[in-house]
This record gives structure tokens, C-alpha cells and sequence, in this order.
């Protein structure tokens, strides 16, 4: 006997909620956020330490980057490879990161070596060899690096934007892992001097996510609850303001596409209008058929991809288009960005706020399925300052975009008259046609 067909109703999805860490501190001032998430067998660890770049002495820009860089290369109760080796005996994997707010360490480890990962973790912030000759090796590391970097035009150009935007007084200006005049300067003393100032348990954050049993608390104080550190050489960070409009040219000769960034000094996750210009920035310049996109690309067959960018530091941020052009068209594909960047006359409509929010809300579970997604993220809000209550927040406040606050976010963030240009190319080719075009730019050198 056959059943009578019957649809089900399709209704709107359910509102997601991040599952916010348990929250506690030790002792010694060692802050942890335990995030528990069933079926994750392998641990996602981050031990964020809170040292704005500005606490670096002015000589020695880089140090932190050479400090952190140097913490698995052996500790006092594994000196050498051995600590390598003994990460590996446990299926473990150490990564780290230094950004201008935060010097940050990354451990993945299968759940049941957990404990063993953890203690191996505190050797390395706690007692690092660090010695001479591989602090003199990673000095060595990023100078080449830096010529990597300076050899890239997608990354010089990001460089000389930042450069551009924001007052040379400030740290974020530069660099974040030194300069080759800073990081040649750099001497073992140094790097020592700073990890026994800078890393301590009251500036620290431990983040662990995972399938994670009772015994995890138990596990930290075993590795973590007897370090101290004397003293208090905490530093403010600092909060950088915009510079005036800058147009730059950085030459390379012979190029026969320019990589470009225009936009300005931009806002941070604090400021109300954060979710406005994430939704605005996505219907721009976010999505592949974006406003940006559709023109640039798909129309005129300018570029490859062009994109808005919102990139917010702990305080401010920058806020640019973002695309590399071939050399002829680059005048006209800066004055065509410039007027689809001013929505003035052009709104955003209801139409591309709902899709944008969906995209946000609907992909937002998927961004916090996997333990080192939630650590990540996490990792990302503690060295901006926040809280795990930002997620929830951020999306409640994304629910409540509209075409008009979307228009006016954007509008006030990206006056035509404020934008800084920086084009990466061959300035010989470039210089004449921006002129022209109503965008004199001047040479400037990395």
C-alpha cells in the first residue's frame, strides 16, 4: 500500500549560537578558555601572549618575530632537535604567528597526548634555549625573507598601503617582523632580554578546543600553574590615527601589470558601524560577482579578481580595493574602482543586503566547525582585545544591516577625497596616464 506523498515544509533555519568557552585563571594570572566541542579528536591549542610590536626597543623592530621563531629550536629539558623530535613522537605539530598586537603559538595534537603537548608547550614559552647560533640563523631567515617580500608586488604593495595610511610614529607602519636594518642589528642578548621580559603569565592566553575530557584543567596546572614571572613590564597599545591622502608609485621597471590599493585608514571590530562595512564591503568587492567584480573582470576584462578589503587591526584598520591590472588599463581601472567604491549615487540595495547577510550567517557555523577553526578565531579576538561574546554579537548585529546603513557605512568610510592610491609597477608607464586621469602620483621607494 503506498503512502500518500507528502512534502515537508522548508522553514528558515534556525538562529546559530557559538558554544562560548569555559573561562578561568590561574594562579599566576594565566588566562583559559576551554572550548569543548564533541567528535573533535584532535586538539587545536593556541598560548596568545599580549605584546604590542611597540614594546620592541626601536633598534630591534623584529625581535619579537626572532624570539618567537626561535622558541622549538630547544629548551632547557630538550635541548636541541630533541624537542622537535619529541613533538613528533606524539603526532604533535608547533606553529606560530607574531602580529602587531600578539605574539601567538599554534598546537595541533591528537586528544589522548593532549597533557604530554601541553607540557612541551610551556618548555618552550618558559625555558627556550635560545641560543646564539639560531638566533643568528633566523636573522639570517628573514633578511631573505624581507627580499621575498620586496620582490613580490602584491606584497610590496600592501606594505607601501600601510606605509601610506598610517603615521610613521606608529609601530603598525611597519614591518611587522623588522626591517633589514633592524633585524641585522638584532643580537642573542636581545632576543633574551625581550622573552624574559615580555613572556609571562599575566599576559597570557591559553585556548584549548577539542573533544575534551575531565582532566584537561588538571593538565594545565600540571604544565602551567608554577610559572611566574617578576616584575610588570606591561605596554600600552597603541592606537594609530590616519595620515593625510598619499598617491604613490613604487617602480619596477618593465612590468606590464601594476598591483593597486586604494582606500584609507579604516575601523575595527569595536566600531558600531563593523558590521555595516563588513556587509557593504562584501557587496562591493567580497563576493565573486561584487560590484567591483562584475566591472573590472567579467565587463572590461581588466583583471583576473579585484576585491574591497576590510582588514581591522586591534585599533582602526585599512579598508582598500585590492587588484593587480594590466599596465595600459591601470589609470582607467583606478577611476572606474573609485566610482563603484562611491555608492552615493549608486546605493546598495535590500537585495544585496540580504544576500550578503546570508552568506555571512549561513557560512558562520561552517567557519566554527572544526577545533581549529573555533581556536583560530578565537586566537584572532583575543589579540584584537575581545571576547568570545563578540561572535554572537557580530552576527545578531549583521541581522540587522540594511541598505541604508550599509550605504551610509560605506559612504562615510571611503570620501572620494581621502582615498591613498599606491600602485606597484612600471612607473615610467604609469606616471602619465594616472596624471591624466586626475591621479598624480609620486615615487616612493620601500
Amino acid at each position: 500500500m503506498r503512502r500518500p506523498e507528502h512534502r515537508p515544509e522548508v522553514g528558515a533555519p534556525a538562529r546559530w549560537r557559538f558554544g562560548e568557552p569555559h573561562r578561568l585563571w590561574l594562579d599566576n594570572g594565566l588566562q583559559v578558555l576551554v572550548c569543548h566541542r564533541p567528535g573533535q579528536h584532535v586538539a587545536s591549542v593556541c598560548l596568545s601572549v599580549d605584546i604590542p610590536l611597540n614594546a620592541e626597543p626601536e633598534q630591534f623592530e623584529g625581535v619579537a618575530t626572532i624570539a618567537q621563531r626561535c622558541l622549538d629550536e630547544g629548551t632547557a629539558a630538550h635541548p636541541g632537535p630533541s624537542f622537535a623530535e619529541a613533538l613528533e613522537d606524539i603526532g604533535a605539530s608547533l606553529d606560530g604567528s607574531v602580529g602587531y598586537s600578539a605574539s601567538q603559538l599554534f598546537l595541533d595534537v591528537p586528544m589522548p597526548r593532549l597533557g604530554e603537548a601541553l607540557a612541551l608547550l610551556a618548555e618552550a614559552v618558559r625555558t627556550p634555549e635560545l641560543e646564539a647560533v639560531e638566533i643568528e640563523r633566523h636573522c639570517e631567515l628573514r633578511l631573505a625573507e624581507i627580499d621575498h617580500t620586496l620582490a613580490s608586488s602584491t606584497r610590496s604593495a600592501q606594505l607601501a598601503f600601510r606605509k601610506a595610511c598610517l603615521p610613521k610614529r606608529f609601530r603598525a607602519s611597519r614591518m611587522a617582523a623588522g626591517s633589514p636594518e633592524s633585524v641585522a642589528a638584532i643580537t642573542a642578548a636581545a632576543v633574551r632580554r625581550f622573552h624574559a621580559q615580555q613572556y609571562r603569565p599575566d599576559a597570557t592566553t591559553l585556548i584549548i578546543t577539542g573533544d575534551l575530557g575531565s582532566g584537561v584543567l588538571a593538565a594545565v596546572e600540571d604544565a602551567f600553574a608554577d610559572w611566574s614571572v617578576p616584575g610588570d613590564t606591561s605596554q600600552e597599545h597603541q592606537a594609530p590615527n590616519r595620515r593625510r591622502p598619499h598617491r604613490w608609485l613604487i617602480d619596477r621597471p618593465g612590468a606590464v601589470q601594476a598591483d593597486i590599493r586604494l582606500g584609507v585608514f579604516g575601523i575595527d571590530r569595536t566600531d558600531p558601524r563593523w558590521a555595516d562595512a563588513q556587509v557593504a564591503a562584501h557587496v562591493v568587492g567580497g563576493a565573486f560577482l561584487s560590484r567591483l567584480n562584475r566591472v573590472l573582470r567579467e565587463e572590461r576584462g581588466f583583471t583576473y579578481g579585484v576585491h574591497l578589503v576590510n582588514q581591522p587591526m586591534r585599533s582602526g584598520g585599512l579598508l582598500a580595493v585590492q587588484g593587480s591590472f594590466r599596465t595600459e588599463v591601470v589609470a582607467e581601472a583606478v577611476t572606474l574602482a573609485a566610482k563603484l567604491i562611491d555608492v552615493r549615487t549608486n546605493p546598495i540595495t535590500e537585495a544585496e543586503v540580504a544576500e550578503a547577510v546570508s552568506y555571512h550567517l549561513g557560512s558562520a557555523p561552517l567557519r566554527y566547525s572544526t577545533a581549529q577553526g573555533v581556536t583560530q578565531h578565537l586566537a584572532a579576538l583575543v589579540a584584537a582585545g575581545l571576547t568570545a561574546q563578540f561572535i554572537d554579537a557580530h552576527n545578531l548585529a549583521l541581522a540587522q544591516v540594511t541598505a541604508t546603513s550599509a550605504t551610509d557605512a560605506l559612504t562615510e568610510l571611503l570620501p572620494p577625497d581621502r582615498l591613498t592610491l599606491v600602485a606597484v609597477g612600471d612607473a615610467g608607464a604609469l606616471r602619465g596616464p594616472l596624471t591624466d586621469a586626475g591621479w598624480p602620483a609620486t615615487e616612493h621607494r620601500l
